[in-house]
């Protein structure tokens, strides 16, 4: 079974998050322009009537609607809430796993060893790593 890294999880996350988004700034838009286009309300009036709508918020319609602007509503109900329960749920998954504080400390660590130099790894320290730490120090810092 392929197992995945932190940074795979984080970087999907990520991207499902960013994809939420965008869905749901696309739902914004389109519903936008449907109260404006078809309905032939004002945009200020259509950009509101979405968003309430949306939020599900509940105040009255800006204008009356036909069946048909009632059922582009319902529709744009039913994506708006699953858009929002499916952002909801990847940024709570991401919250309980603790994905957003283990990146940020991946990152501080990264900067922390990108802003090494002049450095030495002795990777070991038995009997010949000893030998050679000794060694680096004695010409690192002589007596």
């Amino acid at each position: 079974m392929y197992s995945y890294t932190f940074e795979q999880k984080y970087g999907r996350l990520r991207q499902e998050l960013i994809r939420g988004g965008v869905v749901l700034a696309s739902i914004v838009l389109v519903g936008t322009l449907w109260f404006w286009l078809v309905e032939k309300w004002t945009f200020t009036e259509s950009a509101y009537m979405t968003i309430i709508t949306l939020s599900t918020v509940g105040f009255l319609e800006v204008h009356p609607l036909g069946a048909r602007g009632r059922l582009f509503t319902i529709a744009l109900i039913l994506m708006g809430l699953f858009t929002i329960g499916y952002i909801v749920n990847r940024f709570t998954e991401a919250l309980i796993q603790g994905y957003f504080q283990e990146g940020i400390r991946l990152r501080q660590e990264k900067s922390l060893i990108e802003s090494l130099d002049q450095h030495y790894i002795v990777c070991g320290f038995g009997r010949t790593g000893r030998h050679v730490a000794s060694e680096f120090l004695q010409k690192v810092f002589p007596s």
